[in-house]
């Protein structure tokens, strides 16, 4: 369990942290749009495209981005069932995590960080719509599409801290991959990394 000495700042990590990545359906849904002779054997193999990155960090639209996908799905896919299929990998709020981040914003500044875009931020904030305000539990939200930056790039982890004027050893960042703590780390800001065998309530316990 963390200790909340001297902390006073939290940043939380959306994806597999505040809430479940549908990894299994989105890629059954994604199945459903990739040609037999697009090369592609497992869906994760589209993220490594460099387009992935450029929609990741606002570079390109959505439409530039479904274009650049076009060649590896069959001729009748739509923009549409691009987006029915990209938004499946978004879970529900935990009603847990909802009354948790309600706790955590009475005593300390919430902020939310997390590498996404345009589409999964829209349907993430259409989830929650009427579960939790987040611009009233955050302080401020960080996408990446928006920053131009996405984590591990020390920039974002900067940039927050410097809008917001936070000491990083007053700050924590709870986040699941190891690559992305250890970025946020090397600026002196306090981490967790959240593994799925972490129950994130009772980490914040204490707090």
């Amino acid at each position: 369990m963390i200790k909340p000495d001297g902390i006073k700042n939290i940043i939380f990590d959306l994806g597999n942290v505040l809430i479940p990545l549908q990894m299994e359906q989105a890629g059954l849904e994604f199945r459903k749009l990739i040609s037999d002779q697009s090369g592609i054997k497992d869906p994760m193999e589209l993220s490594y495209l460099e387009s992935f990155t450029l929609y990741e960090t606002g570079k390109i639209s959505t439409k530039d981005f479904f274009q650049s996908l076009k060649p590896y799905f069959k001729e009748e896919v739509s923009i549409s069932d691009f987006e029915i299929a990209w938004n499946m990998i978004i879970g529900d709020l935990p009603d847990a995590h909802a009354r948790l981040l309600k706790r955590l914003s009475n005593r300390y500044q919430l902020f939310l960080l997390s590498n996404t875009n345009e589409l999964h931020a829209n349907h993430f904030e259409y989830k929650i719509d009427g579960i939790l305000n987040i611009h009233q539990v955050f302080k401020k939200v960080y996408y990446s599409h928006l920053e131009g930056f996405r984590k591990p790039q020390k920039e974002i982890y900067q940039r927050v801290l410097d809008q917001n004027r936070l000491k990083p050893s007053e700050t924590l960042f709870a986040d699941d991959l190891r690559e992305n703590i250890e970025s946020a780390s090397e600026l002196g800001i306090q981490t967790l990394q959240v593994t799925p065998d972490i129950n994130l309530e009772k980490c914040f316990e204490a707090f």
